[in-house]
């Protein structure tokens, strides 16, 4: 999939929505296919405009393996919901599941939910991501699944957090739960450094997914006894 066509801004795509203030520039673009949300002239959110609204960034496909390879869970927690993509897709494709989307900033969902295609009943909390886990770590809370996607502009401020939020995160899955982080890495020396920060982290198994001709990596962690990918998945995991 060549994102760089399919989101093109040009002649056959059209802005929609454009803010431009000193701490947030937000800009939304529509074709016929596709509405897409950049922040910061980064891409954070792209969906087809037809049910079941599937998300076309290639890393939420990555961030969904476990659906596939393991079981759909029951309950996720989404931590940086932008424009809802996951959420919406799942809506209509696993409606059983129970969803909710932590995101700090209310002027996204608002312009999110003028121009993207509706949502039914969407769960969102609109705090500080880091605020919300502080709170559900004390209240006990327990999801299935984790996923964060937390970005300002093209920086990952998750990946500068301590030991002590990725021990918060995983305390909050439930047995047999996934935490699921999307981030961004410049090289592989970083990959390599990142992958000893999580074994003195975890004990439990953990993978490093590149994204095929993105920067994105896919961080995963779960509470799983003796769980492996397919054979063909598993070559691909960069923790070694």
């Amino acid at each position: 999939m060549n994102l760089a066509q399919i989101l093109s801004p040009d002649k056959q795509a059209k802005m929609v929505y454009m803010n431009n203030d000193s701490n947030n520039r937000i800009t939304i673009y529509q074709n016929e296919n596709y509405t897409w949300l950049l922040v910061q002239d980064v891409i954070q959110s792209a969906i087809e405009n037809q049910k079941p609204y599937r998300p076309i960034l290639p890393y939420c496909f990555v961030m969904l393996l476990p659906m596939l390879h393991h079981k759909a869970p029951n309950s996720i927690l989404e931590l940086g919901g932008g424009g809802l993509s996951i959420q919406r897709y799942l809506s209509y494709a696993y409606p059983a599941i129970k969803m909710t989307s932590v995101e700090g900033s209310r002027k996204i969902l608002d312009v999110v939910d003028q121009f993207f295609p509706t949502i039914n009943q969407p769960s969102v909390i609109k705090q500080d991501a880091f605020s919300f886990i502080d709170s559900a770590h004390q209240k006990q809370t327990r999801y299935d699944w984790i996923l964060s996607d937390l970005f300002h502009g093209d920086e990952s401020p998750i990946l500068i957090k301590n030991q002590r939020l990725f021990k918060q995160l995983f305390d909050l899955i439930n047995p047999n739960g996934w935490l699921v982080i999307n981030c961004l890495i410049d090289n592989d020396e970083d990959v390599m450094l990142l992958g000893d920060y999580l074994k003195q982290t975890f004990n439990n198994k953990h993978y490093i997914f590149a994204v095929p001709n993105m920067q994105n990596h896919i961080l995963m962690v779960n509470k799983i006894e003796n769980f492996h990918f397919p054979e063909d998945i598993e070559l691909w995991n960069k923790a070694k």
